[in-house]
C-alpha cells in the first residue's frame, strides 16, 4: 500500500494536465480531488452543565470551523477502457485509504470489482458527499451504512466504528440500455460485513475479527431504473451475518445478524425542479458473548429542489425521519428533520451550501430536544487527465 501511494504522489508530482488535449488522446492516468470546509454559524446545544465553583452554566451554543471532508483520488483507464483501478484518500479526520479497487469491464451489462468500494444502499448514500443537494444526509442515510456494518448502538467494542459507508469485498455491477435511458442497472456485493479498512484475519494475520466461518458475509444488492430522463425509481436489499465470530482480542464471542432495505423515487419535472424520496427500515439481532441486543430503526425523507438561474442556484427543502427502539426496554426516538437550504454555483468547481436545520427529538424517557442548527458549506472539486511522464 505504502508503495502504490508513493507512485501514485510521484505522478501527480510529475505530471501537468495536458491543456487542448482531448481526454481520448492522453494517457489514461486521471487526479480527482475535493474538499469541503463548514462553518458552524450557530447550533443549539442544551447540555444543562454548570462551572465547578462558580456555578455559571455552561454554553449552550456551538459555533466555529471545521475540514468537513477532502478527498483526492487517483485512477486509471486503459486504452480499451475494459480495466479500471481507483485509489481515493480521505483527508478529514485520520488520513487513509478509502477507496481501493480494480474493475474489470467486458461490456456495460457486466462489470466486476474486487477491493474496497460504497455497498449497495439508498440512492442517498450512494452519492458522493460533494454532490448532495444539502450538506449532511438524512439521518436514516448518516445511520443504514454503519448499521448495515458492524457498527453498534449498544455499548461494546463496536460502538464507535465508522463503516464509511464501505466495505471490502467482490462486486458485479451492470446496467441494460442504451444510453439515453437505462432499463435496469444492478449492483451485487459480497464483502467482510464489517466496514471500510477492517478486515477478516487469523493467525497469519490478525484483524479486526479473528475468526469467522465459510460464507458468514454481507451480501447487498441495489436495482434502480431510469426508464425516462426524468424519472428514476430503485431500492436495496442487505443482509451481514456472523455467527460466533471472535474478535481480534481472541476471547470475545460475537454474533452479527442484521438486515436493511429500502426503496426510493426522483422525478424531474420540466421547470427545473427535482422531488425525491425514500423510506427504508432495518434491524439489528447481535448477541454479544451473553447478552442478546436487538434494535429496530426505520426512515423516510421526502425532499424537492428548484434550480434558478441556469442551475447556477437552488432552493431546496428536505423533511425526514428516523425511528429507532430497543427491544429490550421499548424505548423508542424519534428524530424530525426539516431542512432548508440554497445552494449556489458561481462556476463549476466552486459551490457554497447555506443550510437550516429545525430538529425535534422525542423520547419517552427523557426530555425532549430541540436543538436546531444553521451552517456554511463551502465545496472545492477537480480533477485532470495526466499525460506520461
Amino acid at each position: 500500500m505504502r508503495k502504490l501511494t508513493y507512485v501514485a504522489c510521484v505522478l501527480v508530482l510529475a505530471s501537468l494536465p495536458a491543456p487542448g488535449v482531448r481526454a481520448d488522446e492522453a494517457l489514461r492516468f486521471g487526479i480527482e480531488g475535493n474538499a469541503s470546509f463548514l462553518w458552524l454559524i450557530h447550533e443549539q446545544n442544551e447540555n444543562g452543565v454548570r462551572q465547578p465553583g462558580s456555578g455559571d452554566p455552561s454554553a449552550e451554543e456551538a459555533s466555529g470551523f471545521s475540514f468537513r471532508q477532502g478527498r483526492l483520488g487517483f485512477y486509471f483507464i486503459s486504452d480499451e477502457y475494459d480495466l479500471e483501478a481507483l485509489l481515493r484518500f480521505k483527508l478529514e479526520e485520520q488520513t487513509g485509504v478509502i477507496d481501493f479497487h480494480g474493475a474489470w469491464k467486458p461490456a456495460r451489462e457486466f462489470e466486476l470489482y474486487v477491493g474496497q468500494m460504497k455497498i449497495p444502499s439508498t440512492a442517498e448514500v450512494g452519492t458522493r458527499d460533494h454532490l448532495l443537494d444539502f450538506v449532511a444526509r438524512t439521518s436514516f442515510g448518516r445511520n443504514v451504512g454503519d448499521y448495515s456494518m458492524a457498527r453498534t448502538p449498544y455499548i461494546s467494542p463496536f460502538l464507535g466504528t465508522n463503516a464509511n459507508n464501505r466495505d471490502l469485498g467482490v462486486a458485479v455491477k451492470g446496467d441494460f440500455g442504451d444510453g439515453a435511458v437505462s432499463w435496469l442497472r444492478y449492483f451485487i456485493m459480497v464483502g467482510n460485513g464489517l466496514g471500510g479498512n477492517r478486515y477478516v484475519g487469523g493467525k497469519d494475520k490478525t484483524e479486526f475479527v479473528y475468526a469467522n466461518n465459510f460464507g458468514d458475509y454481507f451480501y447487498g444488492a441495489r436495482l434502480a431504473s431510469e426508464p425516462a430522463d426524468w424519472l428514476r425509481v430503485g431500492g436495496h436489499y442487505s443482509l451481514n451475518r456472523h455467527e460466533g465470530a471472535i474478535y481480534q482480542d481472541k476471547k470475545s464471542v460475537v454474533d452479527l445478524d442484521r438486515e436493511s432495505w429500502s426503496a426510493d423515487l426522483r422525478l424531474l419535472l420540466p421547470w427545473g425542479m427535482s422531488v425525491e424520496g425514500f423510506y427504508g427500515e432495518g434491524n439489528i439481532d447481535d448477541y454479544w458473548t451473553s447478552q442478546e441486543y436487538v434494535y429496530d430503526y426505520s426512515g423516510y425523507g421526502v425532499w424537492v429542489v428548484q434550480a434558478i438561474f441556469d442551475g447556477r442556484l437552488e432552493l431546496a427543502a428536505r423533511y425526514d425521519c428516523f425511528i429507532t427502539e430497543f427491544d429490550q426496554n421499548e424505548d423508542e426516538t424519534e428524530q424530525n428533520n426539516w431542512t432548508f437550504g440554497v445552494n449556489w454555483r458561481p462556476n463549476p468547481y466552486l459551490r457554497t451550501q447555506l443550510n437550516y436545520v429545525w430538529k425535534d427529538t422525542v423520547n419517552e424517557s427523557v426530555d425532549d430536544l430541540d436543538d436546531d442548527i444553521l451552517y456554511l458549506n463551502v465545496q472545492f472539486m477537480f480533477d485532470a487527465w495526466l499525460k506520461l511522464i
